[in-house]
């Protein structure tokens, strides 16, 4: 569970709303402020962790607030992240980034502003003075932009590293590929979710039943997958069926577009250090898949990788 608070400041209050609503569905203590002087209130409480800054909200000024809550003592450790529109993008400087941790894009896409916002805060207070290069998290070639995920290039980077790994010192390593098999609307009027919702709300379900060493990823489309180090079969069908579950009982984008949506999962366990690098992996996860969607009925498949076809 985060422990981070943020402060959500943002000159339109939907947009604001929207990420807030967000923020809390991931477990983040959120505080909304709407002006100036709620801003400097809020962060001078000395909890907030993070300020999410609409430029708009202050205006050309809004380096005059970061360099005063930057100086005083309760506030001295706070990550700005500066929330830019498209125009305000365009005026953004090299010297206006002396004043903020990092920058996020409106309309907010929130997987990537917790994904910016947490490898901030990392930098600031791990003391990894690592550039973007260095930081996979901060390299939009390692990350979907729609999801925030990983994705597929970083997804069989880290894949074979860790096929390497279970190989070398005989550890179990499951990777997992779902894919979205059915979207149903609950209301024939309002229609269906928009896919590019659906993801986004998939990529958070995927993020809530995962943990934090888990490797998560957009594959291609509406397929995602997963590599959960030290897991055996077992774990990796437990894994799978919460997902599942969570997906099943979530009417996404409600009310807007209320729907329903059917998941179908492949596994492949790699046991006794019979890994055959990343992309033997996935195929055969991926086979577990459409073994799975050609079955009636069957929604899981999942198969050891035994050390026979090493």
């Amino acid at each position: 569970m985060h422990t981070c608070c943020v402060c959500v400041a943002d000159s339109d209050e939907a947009s604001g709303s929207l990420l807030a609503a967000g923020l809390k569905l991931n477990e983040y203590e959120v505080r909304v402020a709407k002006e100036v002087a709620e801003i400097i209130r809020e962060c001078r409480r000395g909890d907030v962790h993070v300020l999410v800054l609409d430029a708009h909200l202050v205006g050309p000024d809004w380096p005059d607030l970061a360099r005063q809550l930057k100086s005083e003592r309760r506030t001295a450790e706070l990550v700005i992240l500066l929330a830019l529109d498209k125009e305000a993008q365009e005026r953004f400087s090299v010297k206006d980034a002396l004043c903020v941790e990092d920058y996020v894009t409106k309309p907010y896409n929130v997987p990537m502003v917790m994904i910016r916002m947490e490898a901030a805060m990392r930098r600031k207070f791990d003391g990894n003075c690592f550039n973007d290069l260095e930081d996979p998290l901060g390299d939009t070639s390692y990350t979907d932009e729609l999801t925030g995920l990983r994705n597929r290039r970083y997804l069989l980077e880290r894949l074979q590293e860790e096929a390497e790994k279970a190989h070398r010192y005989n550890f179990p390593v499951s990777c997992v590929v779902f894919d979205v098999d059915d979207v149903e609307a609950l209301d024939d009027e309002l229609g269906a979710v928009s896919l590019d919702d659906l993801m986004v709300e998939l990529a958070m379900a995927m993020r809530n039943q995962s943990r934090t060493f888990d490797i998560l990823a957009r594959y291609d489309g509406s397929m995602f997958a997963a590599v959960l180090p030290h897991a055996d079969l077992d774990c990796a069908t437990h894994y799978v069926h919460k997902i599942i579950d969570e997906v099943d009982s979530t009417t996404f984008a409600d009310p807007c577009a209320p729907s329903k949506t059917r998941l179908s999962a492949g596994i492949v366990a790699c046991q006794n250090g019979s890994a055959r690098g990343a992309e033997a992996v996935l195929a055969e996860a991926m086979q577990s898949l459409l073994a799975a969607q050609s079955a009636n009925g069957r929604r899981v498949g999942a198969r050891n990788l035994s050390s026979a076809t090493s």
